[in-house]
């Protein structure tokens, strides 16, 4: 689950406003100058390079990735303080993580990684961020994926037991209590907890559980430019991504090579029960155009995503690979309608759902249900 804390319809919000310091970049798409401004609110100042100004709130790009929405109505309400922006380096994140969450928590370093974790190896806490990092490279770099280095490192939470992260969640977001992790766009971060609490400690813990490896992606795939933080994301792009890599021989191909590893074996189970109860008809039309089904039917839209995504990574690899370049290439903060979804989706695949239904009906009618 790809929580969205930035504000309900700040995308469309700024999708004709002045975007602030823009020049133009080599691939049409529009880029921010590195300028670094202060904005004064509630007895604090807010450092971060601007990204947008409707005229009365302003979207600041922070030093440690997150994104603060800030009352900004004239240009005497900030002040430019630098002509550059710089990030935080991976040892700053590290000492300001460490004061934050106390000596209750280590704070371990990987490349690409700073994991706030409880006391412990950080090959047991850390490691397995990074080595689904390089796998989710090494996936699309095969595929002819040029991927960004991400600006900011990248900050992971393991929160020792369920009640803290619980009470973590509930200070900002109405959450599914159900979620075992969670990562939120506007902090930029991933929030989860140790699961193996009271029981021995196994050192695959990350890779055991589906759905952190589901945020892993989330925020991998937002941190490289395969996903934009600042435009509309298709959900059922997004979410099916993120449940293609939940499967062994998606994030370890190297060592589950066949198709049957490849399988996410609830969600096909899920989807096959769909497709004998007819609930499948026309949703993939409507998963298209709107994310509406997954606040309808969320089982039935996440089991019908996957089903997508593993469709046409499989029957169609081609068309999925320009499908996701198309997408990852849409210019921030610009609306995303119906209309152009649903064109964007028949450039890559065609615009026939009738013919593309009944493709992935047969596909999934002879593909076998995996025996673990």
């Amino acid at each position: 689950m790809r929580g969205n804390l930035i504000k309900k319809g700040l995308i469309v919000s700024f999708a004709c406003v002045m975007i602030l310091f823009v020049v133009e970049a080599g691939n049409g798409q529009s880029k921010q100058s590195p300028v670094t401004i202060e904005v004064p609110y509630q007895q604090k100042s807010y450092l971060g390079r601007p990204l947008a100004w409707d005229g009365r709130e302003m979207m600041l790009l922070r030093r440690d990735g997150k994104v603060s929405i800030l009352p900004v109505k004239t240009d005497r309400d900030y002040s430019t303080v630098s002509a550059d922006f710089k990030p935080y380096s991976a040892a700053e994140m590290r000492r300001r993580l460490q004061s934050e969450f106390g000596n209750k928590y280590d704070v371990s370093l990987t490349h690409d990684f700073v994991v706030v974790h409880p006391p412990g190896s950080p090959q047991v806490w850390a490691t397995p961020f990074q080595q689904l990092y390089a796998r989710f490279q090494a996936y699309f770099s095969t595929r002819g994926f040029r991927l960004q280095n991400p600006e900011f490192p990248m900050v992971a939470i393991v929160l020792r037991t369920r009640g803290e992260f619980d009470r973590m969640l509930k200070a900002f977001h109405n959450y599914d209590p159900s979620i075992l992790g969670y990562y939120s766009p506007k902090s930029n971060r991933i929030i989860t907890y140790d699961q193996t609490e009271g029981r021995s400690k196994d050192k695959s813990w990350l890779f055991n559980a589906g759905t952190i490896l589901h945020e892993a992606t989330h925020q991998t795939a937002f941190n490289t430019g395969l996903h934009s933080r600042f435009a509309p994301v298709v959900r059922w792009e997004s979410e099916g991504l993120a449940m293609l890599f939940e499967a062994r021989g998606v994030n370890n191909s190297q060592n589950f090579p066949r198709q049957e590893d490849r399988i996410h074996a609830s969600r096909l189970s899920q989807l096959k029960q769909l497709y004998r109860e007819g609930k499948v008809h026309g949703k993939m039309s409507e998963l298209v155009v709107s994310d509406d089904l997954f606040r309808a039917d969320a089982q039935a839209a996440y089991a019908i995503s996957w089903g997508m995504t593993f469709y046409f990574s499989e029957a169609m690899p081609s068309k999925y690979k320009q499908f996701l370049k198309n997408d990852a290439a849409r210019t921030d903060f610009a609306s995303y309608s119906r209309k152009q979804r649903s064109a964007d989706f028949a450039k890559a695949f065609g615009g026939n759902f009738k013919e593309l239904e009944a493709r992935m009906k047969r596909f999934y009618q002879e593909l076998k249900q995996p025996a673990r």
